[in-house]
């Protein structure tokens, strides 16, 4: 029988088969004590008693043949090729092929298998222009390996499925010269085709839908242009990849402090624990451009390796202080969110957005009091005097931090901006001790309400609880980096009503 250049050694025995008369490959193999398991799994022997049988070259039938390596991993010639790369358990064809090649249910044989037409993303057929289908599923997987016996199961369901008109994609086309021709020498070509293929759907969707977007619930048509995307910036090698991501961090809307809000799935992908070796060449050239663009605290892992903290501070998009915020511009210097540069402007830290601005402004409406020493803050904004809070209770920093549940540096901060009372200790403390007021610790707790106490009533991981947050936009109390999390209570209580 003759064989052609790109049908695999599974698809030939089939077609044999079929030829023969016989019902399915099992019942052909079992008549003439052929080892189908074996050939199954790609061992050179039986792919050798399969090409003497069919009368074909053996080289030929070698070089598109898949073997299977065991636990999820296939070899195709210098190539590696995992579950997620293809299908094998069910069978795509192009109707279109059928329909020209096969003209009856009686003549299977006639329409050999793609080796293309396995893997997962080629979805459309180069030579009619159209989508891919999947035949129905099989209950047992020995029935999905017959090719033959598929079609003439399901001839007349194939004829009766509507031509879904789609361009093969130069991402697609190099997919299916790289199977059947082999690699070349671009970066793009020294990852495996596992690597490739997925890589570039997934670099396509975050470009195309954003930072939010999800790996799951996205259609075959979207997965085809999202290949496509991503393989226009894949083949011009690592400089293009750095300079895409480098632009995904210059979004409107994009909190560009962390790598991983910038990526979206992206760096969700990338971090999976199912990905193997192959794929550390890619990460590696995502990491290198990490730690060059973004700051990584000392020992943070990023995609398996820890940071070693020289990373240059974030290149987000710069923006200058507007409206309230250029109002009070040095209230913001104080605080620790803007600086002075040398010719006298203030602009914002590196770490600020426009969302912390925002924040930063309900604050200050919130406590309107302002420009005196950190005392009168709190006082003027609830209207309690300093003789009356000289009288009443007081707690150390320590005691406070324990209260609210953050650091001790935490409460220092909110004591020197006004948002906690602090005075100079009283006769039971070290002279020199700032302590804060009993009150004014009540007064911001019925206000504001810090991670570490969410957690301890919601019962869940802090940073699990956090991502939470940060996803339903619930807003932080404005504080520069290395401080606990502090939310609005009120906004806590509207996501947690919402959620329930």
């Amino acid at each position: 029988m003759r064989h052609d250049a790109f049908e695999p050694a599974s698809s030939l025995l089939s077609r044999l088969a079929a030829r023969n008369g016989a019902g399915s490959v099992q019942r052909f193999c079992g008549d003439i004590a052929f080892p189908i398991d074996p050939l199954f799994r790609g061992e050179k022997v039986a792919i050798e008693q399969l090409a003497q049988l069919a009368g074909c070259d053996l080289s030929a039938l070698e070089r598109v043949s898949i073997r299977h390596l065991g636990k999820g991993h296939f070899r195709l010639r210098d190539e590696f090729a995992s579950l997620q790369s293809f299908q094998r358990t069910r069978i795509r064809v192009c109707p279109e092929c059928i329909r020209s090649e096969m003209p009856s249910a009686a003549e299977p044989w006639r329409v050999p298998r793609r080796l293309q037409w396995k893997f997962s993303s080629i979805r459309s057929c180069p030579e009619h222009g159209c989508m891919l289908v999947s035949l129905p599923p099989e209950k047992f997987s020995k029935d999905a390996r017959d090719f033959s016996a598929q079609l003439r199961k399901h001839y007349g369901w194939i004829l009766d499925q509507p031509v879904i008109y789609a361009d093969h994609s130069p991402f697609e086309e190099y997919l299916t010269n790289r199977i059947l021709k082999g690699r070349g020498e671009r970066l793009l070509d020294r990852l495996e085709l596992n690597v490739v293929s997925r890589a570039c759907e997934v670099l396509g969707l975050r470009i195309a839908k954003g930072s939010d977007a999800s790996l799951a619930g996205h259609r075959e048509a979207d997965w085809m242009s999202f290949g496509a995307l991503g393989y226009e910036v894949l083949k011009g090698g690592p400089l293009a990849l750095s300079d895409c991501l480098a632009a995904m961090a210059r979004e409107d809307g994009v909190d560009g402090r962390f790598f991983g809000r910038v990526f979206g799935a992206w760096a969700t992908w990338l971090k999976s624990l199912s990905l193997g070796d192959e794929f550390e060449p890619l990460r590696d050239v995502v990491r290198r451009h990490i730690f060059d663009h973004f700051s990584v605290r000392r020992g943070v892992l990023v995609l398996g390796v820890p940071s070693e903290g020289m990373a240059s501070p974030n290149a987000q998009k710069p923006f200058s202080l507007k409206g309230f915020a250029k109002r009070n511009a040095e209230d913001l210097v104080r605080r620790g969110l803007a600086k002075r540069n040398a010719d006298g402007s203030i602009v914002p830290m590196g770490f600020v957005t426009q969302r912390m601005l925002a924040a930063y402004e309900r604050e200050r409406r919130f406590f309107p009091a302002r420009k005196g020493s950190r005392a009168k803050v709190v006082v003027e904004a609830h209207g309690a005097g300093a003789a009356e809070a000289a009288g009443e209770a007081h707690l150390s920093i320590s005691a406070a931090a324990q209260g609210l549940r953050v650091t001790a540096k935490t409460v220092v901060y909110l004591v020197e901006n006004g948002l906690l009372y602090g005075v100079d200790a009283p006769e039971l403390y070290r002279r020199g001790t700032t302590v804060v007021t009993a009150g004014s610790l009540a007064q911001f707790r019925g206000s504001f309400i810090s991670l570490g106490e969410l957690a301890d009533v919601a019962r869940r991981p802090q940073g699990a609880l956090s991502m939470r947050l940060r996803n339903a936009d619930v807003a932080l109390l404005a504080m520069p980096y290395g401080l606990s999390r502090i939310y609005w209570r009120e906004d806590v209580d509207t996501y947690v009503a919402a959620e329930q």
